[in-house]
């Protein structure tokens, strides 16, 4: 704020608005104090405010301090005959200090037995005393302070609203909360009891759930014991913001902070005769995958537990059946929607597999409801916000979160229960034996079996290491592409993405050690390390390397792996045309700038490689000890 333009003028040279928007710009100069009246009543309450603001701030800043101000507003006397007032005169406002004059009056015929008594009639106010000159009987010091309250909130709330109409996903705003939270059952404030574990542990599914009031407390049977877990309360919503729009912009935020911003489509708003409509709230798209978004929010205090049974259910049918909408009309033409990352994607409805997913954002879900059964021709899922938050957090993969929640659809259970549902089929994926793996395709490498759902949150045994693959994913997003589709972008994220979560801090760990050793190499060697990782199903191949320097010599070494390794495995499984391999390869730096570059290569279909470059090839790579091992494992 400044006092004058030229007070403004000094400031913007100090590049104090600097990295502000344009319309944000606009506001700030709008609402100066200095101006003149405005003809929007707006605007004009806003520069007033400030402009009292600004005046408060200078009178601290002179050592002025709070104190009582007198307005006389309607001081009487009360008399009797034979007594008359000749003169009454009402002094004027001021500063209240041991004693102040209200009203200055002569009287006729008075005599000193004569009853004589007055009233003040008069406001006391707190002001800076020094100061304060109200403009009628209603302006005091709580409805200036409440008016420049207001001001700073509508400020708060236009700046918020201006930075949500730049395309893009933003961090969820408070991740803080989301800790691990993993302990040992024995060590817990709960002091659960010999029994109580005991019984748990001999459970078929070995979950315990407790539900609070700001946490709900997991009890897990693992191989190692009985583990406690809090799983936190839903993060707040933005209250500068409807509370529907903010609950929309909460659950696409959680996706972009602990999936990935690329994946998650803006709401797009198209005309449709008259009228205009929205196309979901939002699309999560990855790979072969999308999930239909639509959130419902309950604003106002819950009333009885019938009304807001009545209220969910029927909020859930009426999502589901936008769900099915959606489909339909992004099955019937492609549509171009804005990312997380303000990129413009093509969406073709009839390439993926589609679920939907209804959030509801209510303050008190009863308890023990369960989740209306939908008759959608959409696979459709209903959820708690805060449950939609776990799901993400949990397992940190946008793809995880789609698979898990197409995978639940037939699966009964209450509405805000879903990690307890979660853990239940962890549980379970336990016991499942691993299928065969088919030597014949497969004649290299390490069989490793997984569970699709992990007991403990993604990244809580490493989080540095886990954190790698979406380093990498960031490095990728963030790069030029020069004359290459978006789309060819977002292809090689999602085939990122499949990679299991339970894979990922072995990865991660794996290449931080690489990268460790790779700068120990000296200038005259050349050090490589690699993994390649294979499903036994027909998913992208994803190779990751780590080499000991960046050229062209390696570049083209490293582009020669990745052809190589896809050309194997789409001759081996016999779908060459089809097969997509993503190769990724990490080169320590040396200086200041960043710790390491990242290097991407994908490729769908035969690279149509001659004999004498799939020679060379194999000389370079497919030379070790024993004559059928990679240098990879």
């Amino acid at each position: 704020m400044a006092d004058s333009e030229d007070g403004l003028a000094a400031l913007l040279e100090e590049s104090c608005l600097d990295g502000v928007l344009h319309a944000q710009y606009k506001v700030i100069v709008d609402a100066q104090p200095f101006w003149g009246a405005h003809e929007n009543p707006h605007i004009q309450n806003v520069r007033t405010a400030l402009a009292q603001l600004l005046d408060w701030r200078t009178r601290l800043d002179e050592g002025s301090q709070v104190g009582a101000w007198v307005t006389p507003v309607e001081p009487t006397l009360q008399i009797a005959p034979p007594i008359e007032v000749q003169n009454f005169d009402v002094c004027g406002p001021g500063e209240l200090l041991d004693r102040r004059d209200i009203v200055h009056f002569r009287l006729a015929n008075y005599a000193p037995s004569a009853s004589v008594q007055g009233q003040a009639g008069s406001y006391v106010d707190l002001a800076f005393a020094d100061g304060f000159e109200p403009t009628d009987a209603e302006d005091t010091f709580q409805r200036r302070t409440k008016n420049v309250l207001d001001a700073v909130l509508q400020l708060m709330a236009m700046f918020t609203e201006l930075v949500h109409q730049v395309p893009g996903s933003r961090q969820l705003a408070t991740s803080s909360q989301h800790t691990t939270g993993w302990i040992d059952a024995n060590a817990s404030s709960w002091y659960w009891s010999a029994e109580q574990l005991s019984g748990l542990a001999a459970s078929d599914f070995g979950v315990g759930v407790v539900v609070g009031a700001e946490h709900t407390t997991l009890l897990v049977r693992t191989e190692q014991g009985v583990f406690e877990r809090s799983i936190p309360a839903v993060t707040p919503l933005n209250r500068f913001a409807k509370r529907g729009i903010a609950a929309e912009r909460a659950v696409q935020d959680a996706a972009a902070t602990w999936g990935l911003p690329d994946f998650v489509m803006a709401p797009l708003v198209e005309r449709k005769g008259r009228g205009v409509r929205e196309i979901s709230d939002g699309l999560l798209v990855v790979g072969d995958r999308g999930l239909v978004v639509q959130v419902k929010s309950r604003d106002g205090e819950p009333q009885s537990l019938q009304k807001e049974t009545s209220w969910i259910t029927k909020k859930i049918a009426e999502a589901g059946r936008q769900v099915d909408g959606t489909v339909r009309r992004l099955s019937s033409k492609t549509t171009t929607m804005v990312n997380g990352r303000g990129r413009n994607i093509d969406i073709t409805g009839t390439d993926l597999a589609w679920t939907g997913v209804v959030i509801i954002d209510h303050p008190a879900v009863p308890e023990d409801l369960p989740a209306p059964e939908m008759s959608t021709r959409t696979p459709t899922v209903a959820l708690v916000r805060r449950d939609w938050e776990f799901l993400f957090h949990q397992l940190r993969s946008t793809r995880a979160v789609i698979d898990y929640l197409a995978r639940v659809v037939s699966i009964e259970a209450r509405l805000g229960h879903e990690p307890e549902r979660y853990y239940e089929l962890a549980a379970a994926d336990t016991q499942v034996e691993p299928t065969t793996v088919d030597r014949e395709i497969y004649p290299r490498g390490t069989v490793v079996s997984l569970p699709l759902l992990p007991t403990a949150p993604a990244g809580s045994d490493d989080e540095q290491a886990h954190g790698m693959v979406r380093i990498m994913c960031e490095d990728i997003a963030n790069s030029g592409l020069g004359d290459a589709d978006e789309t060819r972008r977002l292809d090689a994220l999602a085939a990122i993405d499949q990679l299991p979560v339970a894979q990922r801090t072995d990865l991660g760990r794996l290449l931080l050690d690489g990268l460790e050793r790779a700068r120990q190499v000296g200038e005259d060697h050349t050090a490589w390390q690699f993994r390649i990782y294979q499903a036994d199903r027909p998913v992208p191949q994803l190779g990751f390397g780590v080499c000991s320097r960046l050229d062209d010599v390696t570049r083209a070494a490293f582009r020669s792996w990745v052809l190589l390794r896809h050309h194997e495995r789409g001759t081996h499984t016999g779908y060459l045309d089809t097969l997509t391999s993503v190769g990724v390869l990490l080169t320590p730096r040396h200086d200041d700038y960043r710790a390491w570059d990242t290097t991407m290569l994908g490729i769908t279909g035969d690279p149509e490689l001659t004999e004498g470059e799939l020679q060379t090839s194999r000389e370079l790579w497919n030379q070790s000890p024993a004559a059928d091992d990679y240098p990879e494992s």
